[in-house]
């Protein structure tokens, strides 16, 4: 016991009195396991006060180093009069009793120390050995007045392994440090390979279609002009070509009331008739545009069949004495076909054999300029269609039926061979569009006052609206403008093929998106167009690229300058335009353009 607290007492006191203690070799070694024989206890002399402490201390097996007490192994002590000494400030405790003073332990100098090891010394290097630690822990110069933690030092955040607090401390070995390190550099810095070429994100290039990802395939290094200029690919077609004329059967009813609705019609015929969807529009009332005087009927079957069988039922009550009617007026119901109902919508179409709904324009006749070809629809008829509306006062015929001219705009823009695209101008377009914002702004004030519930409603103006949007003749901006009249949501344009951006499209006449086609590919091609004709704007002299971005700030950049590549015509020139003319320019501008931005490909 002696000799332990001998050598305790060697640990703990200061430099200059550690001199004059010689160390013993012959010290026996710690015992194996922490029992009560491997305590002493040992008193401690603190040099600047009388008080002194009595403190317990263990044996580290590991280290045969002795480390100081804890906080609850701390002995109380008392003064003189037999009461807990104080000290300054607030002293922890353990159980009830107080703590007077602390001996606070002071670091041994750097210079080499002793180590001893189960009965042997050696004189010992400061760099710790990992698993023998030369001195406890937290044993370092502390600010006097400050007692002696165990909490443990603050974590060095290089994403390593945390140091184990449980037993004894471990410290990750050189191997393992030094793969973690590498791993955070590796982590840090690019690779060799997208200093080269560059490859989107793996999240990027995932969120792409399908059709995208195969058009940017970086195995190919990147779009080939083949791939781009592919039809299979081009994301755009010519949007009136897309408008096939259907022979379905067809039936005239003449004699019918000028007041007559469309619902009449087709509770005449019964509901076991097979007519088209109701969404398809089968009902055509034609009224004369000028005069709004109502004329025939036309209704459309699937088939002819079913035509036929619905003649042939309305003759067989005619024979048994049973005459239909249609209000007070007895009705002519007959066989008919497209080409009648074509005529009669467009009447003031000359120069033309209608052969079902393919209209055949004949040759120009010089001596006879009535009987040749102007339009299949005049500017006049269009503006007159919007006066019955505006001023229904001065159309006698359209009192008691005011949903006649939205009904006859519907019929128009079904049955218009939008496809005769050599026979359609700028203008004559320009015309049908006007009169259906015109009409649509008209529609919805009368809504708004409710001038007539019955035949003005809701449901006449989603018909306006379908037909207007489905029409394959309007640009994607007249569609935008007719979305921004009805204030249509952005899911419900994306229904009717409506891309993005819509009221960008500023210069495409005649080119619309291709049905089906990913958005995103859509994109993609307009910002190749638009990037290549922005370099070759700023490769122009001064004087011209000035010009030409002048002119630039009154439009819209999202296809960039697309129109200046088109040069369209303006003036005159450009209203008497045919709409397969202005696809024609386009396709071209836009090959050329491509070709100039993939060419190193």
């Amino acid at each position: 016991m002696a000799t332990q607290s001998h050598s305790l007492l060697k640990l703990f006191t200061s430099g200059s009195e550690r001199s004059h203690i010689s160390f013993d070799p012959s010290l026996p070694s710690p015992p194996e396991s922490n029992t009560s024989h491997s305590s002493s206890v040992m008193l401690s002399r603190v040099e600047s006060g009388s008080s002194a402490i009595v403190s317990q201390s263990k044996l580290n097996p590991e280290s045969a180093v002795w480390t100081p007490p804890t906080w609850g192994e701390l002995s109380p002590t008392t003064s003189k009069n037999g009461t807990p000494a104080k000290s300054h400030g607030d002293e922890p405790r353990s159980g009830d009793h107080a703590f007077s003073g602390y001996t606070f332990l002071t670091s041994p100098p750097p210079s080499q120390t002793r180590q001893h090891t189960r009965g042997s010394s050696s004189i010992a290097s400061p760099m710790p050995v990992f698993g023998r630690m030369t001195e406890p822990r937290n044993y370092a110069p502390r600010t006097s007045g400050l007692p002696i933690s165990s909490e443990p030092p603050p974590k060095f955040n290089l994403e390593l392994s945390a140091v184990s607090q449980n037993g004894h401390d471990k410290l990750p070995s050189p191997e393992a440090f030094d793969k973690h390190l590498g791993a955070l550099v590796q982590q840090t810095l690019p690779t060799p390979q997208s200093l080269t070429v560059y490859q989107p994100p793996a999240e990027v290039f995932d969120g792409r279609s399908e059709k995208l990802q195969t058009l940017t395939n970086p195995a190919w290094g990147g779009a080939q002009l083949a791939a781009v200029l592919d039809p299979s690919n081009m994301p755009f077609v010519e949007a009136a070509k897309q408008a096939t004329g259907r022979n379905h059967g067809v039936v005239r009813l003449g004699n019918i009331p000028f007041a007559t609705k469309r619902s009449e019609v087709v509770a005449f015929l019964g509901r076991n008739s097979k007519i088209l969807n109701d969404a398809e529009e089968p009902v055509h009332i034609i009224m004369e545009k000028v005069t709004s005087k109502t004329m025939d009927a036309y209704v459309e079957f699937m088939t002819l069949e079913d035509a036929m069988r619905a003649v042939e039922k309305h003759t067989q009550n005619q024979l048994s004495g049973r005459p239909t009617r249609l209000g007070d007026r007895p009705v002519d119901l007959q066989l008919s076909s497209q080409a009648s109902l074509m005529k009669d919508l467009f009447p003031i179409a000359a120069g033309v054999i209608w052969k079902g709904v393919a209209p055949e324009i004949q040759p120009f006749k010089p001596n006879e300029p009535w009987s040749n070809f102007k339009g299949f629809i005049s500017a006049e008829e269009m503006v007159m269609l919007v006066k019955h509306v505006e001023v229904p006062h001065r159309s006698p015929f359209s009192k008691e039926c005011p949903q006649r001219p939205y009904e006859c705009l519907i019929s128009t823009l079904r049955k218009f061979p939008w496809y005769m695209t050599d026979c359609i101008t700028v203008s004559q377009r320009s015309a049908v569009f006007q009169a259906t914002c015109d009409l649509l702004r008209l529609l919805l004030k009368s809504l708004d006052k409710g001038d007539d519930p019955i035949t003005l409603n809701k449901q006449l103006l989603r018909r306006v609206v379908k037909a207007a949007m489905e029409c394959p003749g309007f640009t994607v901006l007249m569609k935008d403008d007719v979305a921004w009249i009805v204030g249509m949501s952005d899911s419900e344009q994306r229904s009717y093929g409506q891309p993005r951006f819509a009221n960008s499209w500023r210069h495409q006449y005649a080119l619309a998106p291709k049905p089906g086609m990913p958005i995103d590919v859509v994109e993609w091609y307009i910002a190749a167009i638009r990037e290549q004709t922005m370099r070759d704007v700023f490769s122009r002299p001064h004087v011209e690229r000035r010009g030409i971005q002048e002119k630039a700030k009154s439009t819209d950049g999202y296809w960039g300058y697309f129109w200046v590549e088109a040069e369209y015509p303006t003036g005159p020139a450009f209203d008497n335009m045919t709409l397969a003319h202005a696809a024609q320019v386009e396709f071209a501008a836009m090959e050329a353009v491509l070709s100039r931005a993939f060419d190193f490909m």
